[in-house]
């Protein structure tokens, strides 16, 4: 073999070698330089972020619900002459007086309704006393829910579409019966 052709298949070897290594087929995503760096950068952005809002928080800005990635610069500047800004505070907030809301992504935990305070029971129902309506239920029948339904809006009648649906709710049957007084009919 002579010094030209062992130049070329080994050129040709090295190339093959170059173009297996170079191939995503069979290589490991975890050890490309490339891709590292990228995450690596995503990781910073997002530790920066992280440690501003916990910066804001300290200065007691709450920032939770601010998109901060368009002030990724202005938030490394800070972080860099903290020791050199007056009124820290001040700073935050006209940085991210025009930031947007923050998108939420995935899963959150829903917010707790407020505490709501102990029901009361109700004791009137259109200035009708509770135990009066209750009274009325032996005589409640079939045309006493005519005759009220007769003089009822329509926007209300939907309410109390039959006879059955009234009669089996309590609380249907105390309104029902308020209507009727109300309207003149029981």
């Amino acid at each position: 073999m002579t010094k030209t052709e062992m130049s070329t298949v080994t050129g040709a070897y090295l190339a093959l070698i170059g173009n297996y290594l170079e191939s995503d087929l069979d290589q490991d995503h975890d050890l490309d330089p490339n891709l590292r760096l990228k995450d690596l950068d995503q990781d910073l952005e997002q530790d920066i972020e992280t440690r501003f809002r916990d910066l804001a928080r300290k200065y007691g800005i709450e920032l939770d619900d601010v998109e901060l990635s368009s002030i990724e610069r202005n938030m490394v500047w800070f972080e860099n002459n903290l020791d050199t800004i007056r009124y820290p505070a001040a700073y935050i907030r006209k940085m991210v007086r025009d930031c947007g809301v923050r998108k939420r992504i995935g899963f959150q935990p829903s917010k707790q309704p407020p505490k709501e305070e102990e029901e009361t029971e109700t004791t009137e129902i259109y200035g009708y006393k509770v135990e009066d309506l209750d009274a009325m239920f032996p005589y409640f029948d079939y045309s006493t829910y005519t005759a009220i339904l007769d003089h009822l809006p329509a926007s209300s009648r939907i309410l109390f579409r039959s006879f059955e649906d009234v009669r089996s709710s309590r609380p249907k049957l105390r309104v029902f019966l308020a209507e009727g007084k109300k309207r003149g009919v029981v």
